[in-house]
């Protein structure tokens, strides 16, 4: 499949050239002594916290990150490759807050963060199960973490993602996933059945919490996204190309940080840059201007030959509505076309990465099997141009009863989840439903019907028994 790109090669390395001269002579700060240590050893110029990087450093070292490799799931049939060809959908991602429409917007649970676990589990278009997709609020903070990736552990066979909060929070995500795989650290590195999402301090900076997750997971040789999220008009210049190169610099200095920590480190270049809405002074993530940085970042990273992050069902809306609708859609259509790898917020984001939605994971659940048909691409071989039959139907004919319709339409034509398709006659008969109600009714059979795949009794009580250790019963 072709992809849909912005810039000329010519514009991509003058992109790129930009970006080495920012790195320097602007530098990027790092506020962890550590890292700071690490990249002075390397041949940077460090002054304070500021660290200055050498064009050839940067190059060389971004250039040791591997173009594709392969999550391994519990479940070895749900194992996912990121790069290439494939596409991944991941949920949603970090909202505090959920909504149904039963209950309205609440802040989220430990529950609801388990029952998009299912939900996730359960999608056929969900290819890793998820992270923070719904801040456990009721739980301490420091046991959150833990917490989270046991019901990840436990109610799904797919790749999950890990903790992000800090050197600890790494630690203690490769440590319960060793103990899920039954195998040592240097075994998962083989394995890697994690990712997680550091983010830069935009503009042009790093904290010491994503650095020290940065360094443990590079350390334990498990992927991760170096991601920026800069605001076009707030934290970055008002035109997109500035804004693409604030964050294609803060990429490039995470990047080169996980290599020299561990070469070979699985990286995703991921960009989640998008613009202010200038009358609210609020980032707007359901605007075109996000869905064409998806595009760029996809570009950029095929630059770099490094597997790509952007778009996702994101939305600004607060209700699963039209205007969450169209946004979703325009955002993951753009990830699909512009041939990103890793789409994170697939599934569920409403109000700007504040709220999961039940009813939106649904529907944009819908969303993603539409992109995957999309992606699937067509070949226009003598088999699927159907001459004969076209010959043998001929003018004034029909195909439903044709014997090769009944042989190929389930897996040429997309079976929808939750759309209405039916006569306005027969629509009204079922309760006249709008889709709302519709994904209200589909996320809770979902839940209702969910089977919980099978986790051995040992490794169950392994897990629990370190967190207990750690935090208490």
């Amino acid at each position: 499949m072709r992809y849909f790109e912005y810039f000329s090669e010519q514009e991509v390395r003058r992109i790129h050239e930009t970006c080495l001269r920012l790195l320097e002579t602007v530098g990027v700060d790092f506020s962890f002594e550590p890292a700071l240590e690490v990249l002075k050893k390397a041949g940077c110029k460090v002054e304070g916290q500021r660290v200055f990087f050498p064009p050839r450093l940067v190059e060389a070292q971004v250039a040791k990150a591997p173009a594709q490799y392969t999550l391994q799931a519990r479940n070895p049939d749900k194992s996912v490759v990121i790069g290439g060809e494939h596409i991944a959908f991941i949920p949603c991602y970090g909202p505090p807050f959920v909504t149904d429409l039963d209950r309205g917007r609440r802040a989220s649970t430990l529950e609801d963060y388990i029952n998009f676990v299912k939900l996730g589990h359960a999608s056929r278009s969900m290819d890793i199960t998820g992270g923070m997709m719904a801040e456990p609020n009721d739980i301490p903070h420091e046991r959150r973490n833990a917490e989270m990736m046991y019901a990840s552990m436990r109610y799904s066979d797919k790749p999950f993602m890990g903790g992000a909060i800090g050197a600890e929070a790494a630690r203690e995500t490769v440590e319960m996933a060793a103990i899920l795989f039954g195998c040592s650290e240097a075994e998962l590195a083989e394995k890697r059945p994690i990712i997680s999402i550091l983010c830069a301090r935009t503009p042009l900076a790093y904290d010491d919490r994503m650095l020290g997750a940065i360094m443990e997971y590079a350390k334990s040789g498990m992927p991760q996204l170096i991601s920026s999220l800069s605001i076009a008009g707030a934290t970055a210049p008002v035109t997109m190309e500035g804004t693409l190169v604030v964050q294609n610099t803060e990429v490039l200095a995470g990047i080169v940080l996980t290599q020299l920590i561990r070469e070979g480190t699985p990286v995703v270049f991921a960009g989640s840059s998008s613009c202010s809405a200038m009358r609210y002074g609020t980032l707007s993530i359901g605007a075109p201007e996000m869905a064409v940085n998806t595009a760029a970042t996809a570009q950029m990273a095929r630059f770099y030959g490094i597997p790509s992050r952007g778009g996702g069902a994101l939305s600004d809306a607060k209700l699963p509505d039209a205007q969450a609708g169209f946004e979703a859609m325009m955002s993951q259509l753009m990830a699909t076309l512009s041939g990103v790898h890793f789409v994170l917020h697939s599934a569920g984001i409403l109000e700007g990465y504040m709220v999961s939605s039940y009813e939106k994971f649904v529907l944009d659940d819908e969303i993603c099997g539409m992109c995957k048909r999309i992606k699937r691409g067509e070949r226009a071989d003598e088999d699927r141009l159907a001459f004969e039959l076209i010959r043998q139907v001929g003018p004034g004919g029909e195909y439903l009863t044709q014997k090769h319709t009944f042989q190929n339409f389930r897996k040429e034509i997309y079976a929808n989840i939750v759309e209405e398709k039916d006569t306005y006659a027969n629509w009204q008969q079922k309760g006249a439903m709008s889709i709302d109600r519709r994904a209200n009714r589909k996320w809770k059979e979902i839940l209702k019907d969910y089977q919980e795949p099978q986790l051995p009794a040992e490794t169950d009580k392994a897990l629990r028994r370190y967190i207990e250790r750690k935090y208490g019963a």
